[in-house]
């Protein structure tokens, strides 16, 4: 089990060892955030903005039309809200080569209150023009996304989890840029994940296995562009397709899914488990995940019920 952001620092300092256009930003998140180690080895490719989120983003952009590669890191709902006009503007619409990171997605501020969680981000994220999301939910998925991220030909946002989770399956993965991970294989239901939920959507898948019921489980690292393809070949022969993320109902997984499902003229029941839309309770993470019913054993019971 990786603890998510150390992962995230650790990568970025090998990463920047061998790419000298790699400089970090941080929004007051450079000693907490995943930056400690870059700024203390590369001092003169290292700013501190404060908390100057808009300021951030557009500083980034600003390097990146020099033919840098920022890497801006701000704690989620500050990125995603805060600055949203200037992601979209500078951004998205310039298309430029910013890797955004919003530290802390979904309910992993769970103590702070609801200025802190962020659950509105991929539906807010997702209108961007241009932007690729990537949404990865442990240690290994961390560092893939950051490594694709600096590749990618545009802006990217990263949705970065807090807390560590173990990964959802174990041995050799085959993780793809742009690509849906098959977790599992099953013929009853679809169950679609991303973040740190594709580990509960395995644990609910496990536990349907010993009640019987064969899911297939799709972990999403890449929300956007969405793999299409894989969703529909994964929906043929279902009784239903579920979604499953700490987001609002609206926007997220579940929105795309559907826009997928309804295009195609699928035809197939579709549940999205999420964040009741204006929740507000606060507490210990796991705690919070079970309440709204986002743990894996709820999960089980709540896919149970429908087949």
């Amino acid at each position: 089990m990786k603890d998510p952001r150390k992962a995230f620092e650790m990568k970025l300092v090998e990463l920047a060892r061998k790419d000298p256009r790699i400089v970090a930003v941080s929004c007051d998140s450079c000693s907490g955030g995943g930056l400690s180690a870059f700024f203390q080895e590369f001092p003169e490719r290292s700013i501190e903005t404060g908390i100057s989120e808009q300021n951030a983003v557009s500083l980034c952009a600003a390097l990146a039309r020099q033919g840098l590669k920022p890497v801006l890191v701000i704690i989620n709902p500050f990125l995603t809200m805060r600055a949203y006009e200037q992601v979209r503007d500078d951004a998205g619409y310039m298309n430029t080569n910013v890797v955004m990171v919003g530290s802390g997605g979904g309910l992993a501020y769970s103590t702070l209150g609801s200025t802190h969680i962020a659950v509105e981000d991929v539906g807010l994220m997702r209108s961007v023009p241009h932007l690729t999301i990537l949404a990865p939910g442990d240690g290994d998925e961390v560092e893939f996304a950051l490594e694709q991220a600096l590749s990618v030909d545009g802006p990217v946002y990263i949705r970065m989890p807090r807390q560590a989770r173990n990964a959802p399956v174990e041995g050799e993965r085959k993780m793809e840029l742009g690509k849906a991970e098959v977790l599992a294989e099953g013929s009853e239901a679809l169950l679609c994940a991303y973040g740190p939920s594709a580990e509960e959507a395995m644990k609910a898948c496990r536990i349907l296995q010993e009640q019987g019921k064969a899911i297939t489980v799709l972990n999403f690292t890449t929300v956007k562009p969405l793999d299409a393809e894989a969703v529909l070949a994964h929906t043929k022969g279902k009784k239903a397709v579920f979604t499953l993320e700490e987001h609002a109902p609206v926007g997220g997984l579940g929105s795309a899914v559907a826009e997928v499902l309804a295009e195609a003229g699928a035809g197939v029941p579709l549940h999205r488990l999420a964040v009741p839309e204006g929740a507000k309770q606060t507490g210990p993470y796991p705690e919070l995940v079970a309440y709204y019913g986002l743990d894996g054993e709820s999960v089980a019971k709540q896919i149970a019920e429908v087949l």
